[in-house]
């Protein structure tokens, strides 16, 4: 589909544009799980899945391990709230129902880590059929995420009137499956063709090379053989529609920090946990693979001290937000050696590493790393990939057993091991793996 800022893409995202224009734009932002769950909970803790428990994307309620973000492991919103910060928590929390009210967070509104259910919707009435789970669209009410963001909005005149710093999260459901839009934001792409679709674009379990982690679907979401293409078509429709909502509700609130008096002094970052497939290799979604269209997400942070519309090439980690907004807030304090040498702020990687443990109970390890050219991923129990991202951006062909490549994969899989080893990972070496959470 190419950058979502080029003329023939299709996104409709006008006010993340002009944001763009005003801010850091890190260009090669990574999740370091493309799995939400986890990814928060490495956002949130600045640990690893194996570290923090998070390693399915269960809510804390079912399946192996747990799902749950351990009660003794510390947030950076605790460490904030310990530091005199007000810390309000809007939207979509996911590590387990409760677990912000929990943590000594008072300020939790419509989320699942307070006292409103993840699954809770808003009132809203459907319009024409729906293809479900893939999409369906809202012609009267307002979607939960709107009300989300009118609460953000409403709390931001307090906040700023308050004597102490504040930390406000506001957190969507957006643009997740299934894709449930307002009507005037599918309208947006009423005249989406079904050939607009991805270069690496195939039937679903088509390629070879594969690992047998990605030959089967594990989720209703996963299963698009019976997609037509009207089918698909609509898919993007909704899916792009529902971009453009979120985009709407982030100029409605970037208006309301303006209102309130507070560009010159706060730090203002716009990111996602991870991305979409959305026909990508046939599939929908997210799940067990390291694909770009899900690894990459946009990252925007705004500091009104620093120069505007500034791009960063060097690779970054979703899990590395906290610590570079933390520095910049001047509460550096706050962080471990490790997190504060994490800084995205003035990054020089050239590399970014991944993890994956589980996908709705089922456990699927892999580990990965990527820098400008290469991706590598590792397995104990499936094959390895390689893969050319200059010669081959859509990872048609996976490389690792090529011998003209042999020493690239040697170094890869050397740095990747340096690096689990580095952070405790016990599928670096052999060993017992310990409870979750120890």
């Amino acid at each position: 589909m190419g950058h979502p800022e080029a003329p023939d893409h299709p996104a409709k995202l006008p006010n993340l544009h002009e944001f763009a224009r005003e801010a850091t734009n890190f260009r090669n932002a990574f999740t370091p799980v493309p799995l939400f769950t986890p990814a928060r909970g490495c956002l949130f803790t600045g640990r690893l899945p194996h570290q923090n428990g998070t390693m399915d994307n269960v809510q804390g309620k079912t399946f192996y391990p747990h799902g749950k973000l351990h009660s003794e492991k510390m947030t950076y919103l605790g460490r904030l709230r310990d530091d005199g910060f007000r810390v309000a928590f809007i939207g979509k929390w996911h590590l387990a129902d409760g677990t912000v009210s929990d943590r000594g967070i008072d300020d939790v509104i419509l989320s699942d880590g307070g006292d409103t259910p993840l699954t809770a919707v808003a009132d809203v009435t459907f319009g024409g059929p729906r293809k479900s789970p893939f999409y369906g669209t809202i012609t009267k009410g307002e979607p939960r995420d709107g009300l989300r963001v009118k609460r953000a909005i409403s709390s931001l005149p307090e906040l700023a009137a308050s004597d102490h710093p504040f930390c406000p999260i506001v957190s969507l459901h957006a643009p997740l499956f299934p894709h449930h839009v307002p009507a005037e934001y599918v309208a947006l792409y009423d005249d989406l063709s079904e050939e607009n679709v991805p270069d690496n674009w195939c039937a679903q379990f088509s390629e070879t090379g594969k690992p047998v982690a990605q030959s089967s679907p594990w989720h209703a979401v996963h299963e698009t053989s019976q997609m037509t293409s009207e089918d698909w078509r609509r898919t993007a429709q909704h899916y792009w529609g529902f971009c453009s909502y979120v985009d709407a509700l982030f100029g409605r609130f970037r208006k309301a920090v303006t209102d309130a008096g507070l560009d010159n002094n706060s730090i203002f970052a716009f990111t996602a946990d991870h991305g979409e497939m959305l026909r990508a290799h046939g599939w929908c979604d997210k799940g067990p693979f390291f694909c770009e269209e899900v690894l990459r997400i946009p990252t925007f942070i705004r500091d009104a001290t620093a120069a505007r519309a500034i791009e960063r090439e060097a690779s970054v980690s979703f899990r590395d937000l906290f610590p570079t907004e933390i520095n910049r807030a001047g509460a550096g304090g706050l962080l471990e050696a490790t997190e504060d040498s994490r800084d995205d702020w003035a990054p020089d990687a050239d590399h970014v590493f991944y993890c994956y443990d589980a996908y709705q109970g089922r456990q699927l390890r892999f580990r990965g790393v990527r820098n400008a050219r290469y991706k590598y991923a590792w397995r104990p129990h499936d094959f390895e990939e390689l893969y050319d991202l200059e010669t081959d951006p859509g990872e048609r062909r996976n490389l690792a057993g090529n011998a003209d490549l042999a020493q690239v994969k040697t170094e890869l899989k050397a740095r990747l091991f340096d690096w689990m080893r580095a952070e405790n990972d016990r599928l670096s070496g052999p060993g017992f793996h310990p409870p979750v959470g120890s």
